[in-house]
């Protein structure tokens, strides 16, 4: 439970304490010491008194005891004894001893305690008993005492305020016995206050080095303190946090003891939630990559699949990337699932369903009895996109293709299985798309081919053994030249003659277009700066441009280099670009405006066939349009062919934009497009592509004539 501080409680004030503390233990060590000097001095002022008393007795002895011996039998007769002890010459011969000496009085007693002389007479007959000096003595140890007194009477007169050792020292006989007890008074005055200068002075010097001490001691426990004090400070602060913690999870333990249960279902909702994270597609819902492995890997282990085991189905949506390119990604998550709903509303609840990524769907059939049972879904799957998908309002148009793998046949393992569907589903694409394929062995041995294919075009590159033919635009109205486009041609020393519909869409998925696209445009210049030259007016060279030159931030300026470098005016180049591209490269239109302004022309390639073409179409700096060759193939077909390209050169005459009709092949064609009013035509009607040197053969005479 969390620690909570009385209101009234403060803080344990450390250096105060310490200092009056250490003040008073001070001041108690000095007291005991000046205590323990005093009482020092005192001893062994008692202690020499003791020794110098014993000498002096000892000569009171050796002189006088034997007079003194002479009393002891009247210590019972108190008449007799005040007699003889006043005797004149006893005491002369006392005080004579006496004179000169520290001694200022002298007490004889009996054993019994009784004063057999003194020097005050008036002390004779005094019983001492009582005195434990006397006692002491008596029983024969010697005894001293240090009084102070106002006044004493001493043998010549009265001494005042005097410091007075008295000393009882035993007397003894020849056999040892006590016989008597002498008792000598010393002035000790002079010793005492010359001790007590010398103890003030010490006692000085030490309450001075303790005031040192202390203050020294302060400085260093008033740092000490500071420091504690900060310490202490910072302990609060972590002390209030930590309490204030304590309480907030106190309070969370005591809301989440109350709401365990609720949290016990929480828990495994979100262990629900991680699980199905973790096995599905988050856009779709469908089992994902994971899980399809898991339970593709689960169903090759069963026994019991049929005759003709699994089968897997790769599907792939033709054309997404230009859905995502031209509508955005959100228009393209809404279709793909839009997709996923739609396929997972026709496969039997026995199969899997998964997307693996992108526009990528398998699907898994178990227990087929027959392989067409395979041919059948999948036709069935693709009559699925036959109608369109309502997304965002509006309707979009898309198709699919699908590769068909069988476990008894095809691949023992998912992986194997999934690469062999993968095959077979771009064989699919290859054949013109919105159509299903089982894999073959061929399927294989054609992705060797198409490895081959690429290395080998990656070497052609590098060396330049890609060539350019020239295919002839015609003019209309006057059926002089009215232009060439520049085709790439390819014959390999190592594997013969490579159609374009081969190598090109091999170099776009290896990202080999753009030095390809960089070669044949570099060829075509210096092909056209050698026909002005030969004397050879071509009117203008039509180039095919890439996406990955397209968005190349350099491109303008590269282009403007080569015409510089063969010498060629801008209007003879004509750059070809598809709406795709537009549509897929990163600002596009200021590219193509930098262009334009390089005098370079434009025109757009297979117009019509792509998306938002009109659109886009007002703000491209273009001069021509290429209509497609499906549409030119519409022609005598019937009257709706031909109105879209009616509608085609409609819309380029209203923009003042020329036209020429690719795939002309026909003379029904041509001059249908001769009265229409279409700028140029170009196909095998007039000739195909040729290489620079037949072309010029060919269309030299033409153009003179």
């Amino acid at each position: 439970m969390a620690r909570h501080a009385s209101p009234s409680a403060r803080p344990f004030r450390l250096v105060p304490y310490f200092f009056l503390l250490s003040l008073l233990l001070m001041g108690c060590a000095t007291s005991l010491m000046a205590g323990y000097l005093r009482h020092y001095s005192a001893e062994q002022l008692l202690k020499l008194e003791k020794n110098r008393a014993a000498s002096l007795v000892q000569i009171f002895e050796n002189s006088l005891w034997p007079d003194f011996r002479s009393l002891l039998p009247l210590a019972g007769k108190p008449d007799r004894l005040q007699q003889a002890a006043r005797q004149v010459h006893l005491r002369e011969a006392v005080i004579g001893l006496m004179r000169g000496t520290d001694v200022i009085k002298l007490k004889v007693y009996a054993l019994n305690g009784l004063t057999l002389f003194s020097t005050d007479a008036k002390q004779i007959g005094e019983n001492e008993w009582d005195n434990d000096g006397f006692r002491s003595a008596a029983a024969g140890v010697p005894a001293s005492e240090l009084a102070h007194n106002h006044s004493i009477d001493a043998f010549e007169h009265t001494l005042t305020e005097r410091d007075i050792v008295s000393t009882y020292v035993p007397v003894h006989r020849q056999d040892g016995r006590v016989e008597g007890v002498l008792e000598l008074y010393l002035d000790a005055t002079p010793f005492v206050t010359d001790s007590e200068h010398q103890l003030w002075w010490l006692t000085l010097a030490i309450c001075a080095l303790m005031g040192i001490l202390f203050i020294a001691q302060m400085l260093v426990v008033g740092h000490a303190g500071r420091i504690i004090e900060q310490q202490a400070k910072s302990l609060a602060d972590a002390n209030r946090d930590l309490d204030r913690r304590v309480s907030e999870r106190t309070h969370e333990l005591e809301t989440a003891n109350r709401r365990l249960h609720d949290e016990i279902a929480e828990r495994r909702r979100a262990e629900a939630t991680l699980d199905r994270l973790a096995h599905h597609d988050t856009l779709t819902g469908l089992p994902n990559r994971l899980q399809f492995q898991q339970r593709l890997s689960h169903a090759l282990d069963r026994s019991a699949m049929g005759e003709h085991g699994l089968a897997l189905l790769f599907i792939d949506l033709d054309r997404f990337k230009d859905v995502n390119d031209t509508q955005g990604h959100h228009i393209g998550d809404l279709l793909l699932i839009a997709v996923a709903n739609r396929l997972l509303a026709h496969v039997p609840p026995g199969d899997l369903l998964a997307r693996l990524g992108g526009d990528e769907f398998v699907c898994v059939m178990e227990g087929l009895e027959k392989q067409d049972a395979a041919d059948a879904a999948a036709g069935r799957l693709l009559s699925l996109f036959e109608r369109p998908f309502d997304i965002g309002s509006q309707d979009i148009y898309l198709s699919a293709s699908i590769g068909i793998s069988f476990s008894r046949q095809d691949g023992a393992d998912g992986d194997t299985l999934l690469r062999n569907a993968d095959l077979a589903m771009y064989q699919a694409k290859a054949a013109g798309r919105n159509r299903c394929l089982r894999y073959t062995p061929e399927l294989s041995s054609a992705l060797e081919q198409r490895v081959l294919i690429e290395r080998h075009l990656r070497q052609a590159i590098e060396i330049g053994e890609i060539d350019v033919h020239f295919q002839p635009k015609i003019a209309c109205d006057s059926g002089e030249l009215y232009g060439a486009e520049a085709l790439a041609r390819w014959h390999s020393p190592a594997l013969g003659e490579i159609g374009p519909a081969r190598f090109i869409p091999i170099a776009e998925e290896s990202g080999l277009i753009e030095a390809l696209g960089d070669l044949v445009l570099d060829k075509s210049c210096r092909q056209l700066a050698q026909w002005l030259a030969d004397g050879f007016a071509v009117p203008s060279v039509s180039v095919n441009l890439s996406v990955r030159q397209l968005e190349r931030m350099d491109f303008p300026q590269r282009v403007e280099s080569m015409l510089e470098r063969y010498a060629l005016p801008p209007s003879l180049l004509e750059m070809e670009i598809t709406e795709s591209v537009i549509m897929a490269a990163d600002d596009a239109v200021a590219a193509l405006t930098t262009l334009r302004k390089l005098g370079v022309r434009l025109s757009i390639d297979d117009f019509g066939t792509g998306y938002s073409s009109l659109a886009y179409l007002h703000q491209l700096p273009v001069q021509t349009l290429k209509i497609d060759r499906s549409f030119i193939l519409g022609i005598g077909g019937g009257q709706d062919g031909e109105a879209i390209v009616r509608s085609i050169l409609s819309l380029a005459a209203n923009l003042a934009l020329d036209t020429v009709a690719e795939g002309v092949e026909t003379a029904e064609q041509a001059d249908f497009l001769r009265k229409a009013g279409c700028s140029a035509i170009q196909g095998f009607f007039y000739g195909r592509p040729l290489p620079a040197m037949d072309f010029s053969a060919r269309w030299r005479d033409a153009a003179l004539s």
